[in-house]
């Protein structure tokens, strides 16, 4: 009996550091467009903070739809995209939720004197035909690749511009960036350099970078709100079904008081 209750107390506490373990190694992972990973990472340590035992890792950019594909192959338990859902990953148990809308911009180092473009200058800038900053700088610009959907934003923009950029991914010598973390590292070391960003990359990864106004009118998102500011990358939380409990936890956070004041203070508006 003597030797039954000394081997069984230490087993009982293996059990329990065991199950302490098992918690700490708990792990959310999240990925997907890189335009939401900032935010994701300050969500994360919010959120964690409130559950003991997790720990929320957000992984380098893959895309929306590589998120997504991850998501619902087990990979990871949340996925971040940029696009609404097709019907074929709804068909496969994807399901999304809109967490906050961000003003899509047009970014240059901080360190530029210029403040704003309009839209001619805009197409302009594109067809290559002005190719200088007020100063003198020359303009160069940072594409996405074809088909990209930051590259197709622009070309929505009007039929101008889409012939513009269409012209400018067939110019010699043009720099290409696939990631939004690749595109803003090249904007940041690219002297006189010009590009698609989100407000809420910028802020949440306290880049060297400022958005332009366009026509006038600030990227922020009371203007979103507003409507006086007409470009905007609307932002998902998308989970499958073995995303399991921490995964709707956080989306539920993401949509807490807590959370929308997170978003607010890194460029997002929060319908």
């Amino acid at each position: 009996m003597m030797q039954s209750l000394s081997i069984g107390r230490p087993l009982a506490v293996l059990a329990l550091v065991g199950l302490a373990l098992g918690a700490k190694a708990e792990v959310l992972s999240i990925g997907g467009t890189g335009a939401a990973l900032g935010t994701m990472r300050l969500l994360g340590e919010a959120y964690a903070r409130q559950q003991p035992g997790l720990s929320v890792q957000v992984l380098p950019s893959m895309g929306s739809g590589g998120g997504i594909k991850a998501v619902l192959a087990g990979a990871i338990q949340l996925a971040v995209s940029a696009r609404p859902l097709s019907a074929q990953e709804q068909q496969a148990g994807a399901q999304a939720v809109e967490y906050g809308r961000t003003p899509f911009v047009f970014a240059t180092q901080s360190s530029n004197k210029a403040r704003g473009i309009n839209s001619q200058e805009l197409v302009e800038i594109y067809a290559g035909r002005l190719d200088r900053w007020p100063d003198g700088t020359p303009i160069r610009l940072v594409l996405r690749p074809v088909g990209d959907a930051d590259s197709e934003t622009i070309k929505s923009i009007s039929p101008a511009l889409r012939e513009a950029k269409l012209a400018a991914e067939q110019r010699k010598g043009m720099l290409f960036a696939v990631t939004d973390q690749e595109a803003a590292d090249a904007l940041e070391r690219t002297p006189g350099s010009f590009g698609p960003a989100t407000l809420a990359l910028l802020i949440s990864e306290k880049r060297a970078l400022k958005a332009l106004t366009l026509n006038g009118v600030p990227p922020e998102p009371r203007h979103l709100a507003d409507g006086r500011y007409p470009l905007a990358k609307s932002l998902l939380l998308v989970s499958g079904p073995r995303s399991g409990t921490a995964a709707r936890g956080f989306i539920e956070f993401a949509r807490s008081p807590a959370g929308r004041e997170i978003l607010r203070r890194n460029g997002y508006w929060v319908p």
